[in-house]
């Protein structure tokens, strides 16, 4: 039995696409639905990192290409004219499909849901986090980091069983990689074999603080998490 086919008969269900590029359903508004718009979570980012980007832009807005403002037009979502230069949002959306692609993998397994009002509070946040200041390419990672995308995804593989990324892994475990013997904290995994582990809880022993459950940390005296 594949992983992905082992873990649904653990869970129960499985759930469409949302997080990349795989299509969605109209639905209510609870965590793992789709939003009203039928926008992905790769392409509300793409969107917000182009309106960071493009917000200082002004008379530069639909000039042809890549840096400063130069590729802001007035509509950065509409087609393309055969031969032009590839619009912010196009490449914006391609980074982040790729860079979700394992996370939007685990979605479609059911594996792991997205909190639907959680994603509007993050991507609104990024978004208002720093006008112009956007890199050239989108990293999603950073764009996930901020205080309002806390509680963004929900795993739901039980300890014991393999993962990719912690965020796969029910509440209270992390994905331990089998390589390294380190969390696999990446959105994109790391490259090896990982197992959901449950956290050490306060007074438990610890040799790191990657081993205590968040926000606890390892003492370096005592070595308990606390």
């Amino acid at each position: 039995m594949t992983r992905s086919r082992a873990i649904r008969a653990l869970i129960g269900f499985a759930m469409a696409g949302w997080v990349g590029g795989t299509g969605c359903t109209s639905g209510s508004s609870s965590a793992g639905t789709p939003s009203g718009n039928g926008q992905t979570l790769a392409r509300q980012l793409a969107q917000a990192h182009c309106a960071r980007h493009c917000c200082g832009a002004g008379s530069d807005a639909g000039a042809a290409d890549g840096g400063g403002g130069g590729d802001c037009p007035a509509d950065a979502s509409a087609p393309l004219d055969a031969g032009a230069s590839s619009d912010c949002v196009a490449r914006a959306e391609l980074a982040a499909d790729e860079q979700l692609a394992l996370l939007s993998t685990a979605y479609a397994e059911g594996l792991v849901s997205v909190n639907e009002q959680v994603a509007e509070a993050c991507v609104a946040d990024y978004q208002a986090s720093a006008c112009g200041a956007a890199p050239a390419a989108l990293d999603v990672e950073e764009a996930l980091s901020g205080p309002d995308c806390a509680g963004l995804f929900t795993g739901y593989i039980p300890s014991g069983q393999r993962c990719d990324t912690t965020v796969e892994c029910e509440s209270g475990t992390f994905c331990l990689s089998q390589g390294t013997d380190q969390p696999i904290t990446s959105l994109g995994g790391g490259g090896t074999l990982g197992v959901c582990f449950p956290y050490q809880a306060a007074g438990q022993a610890c040799n790191t603080t990657a081993d205590c459950l968040p926000p606890l940390a390892c003492s370096p005296t005592t070595l308990v998490c606390q």
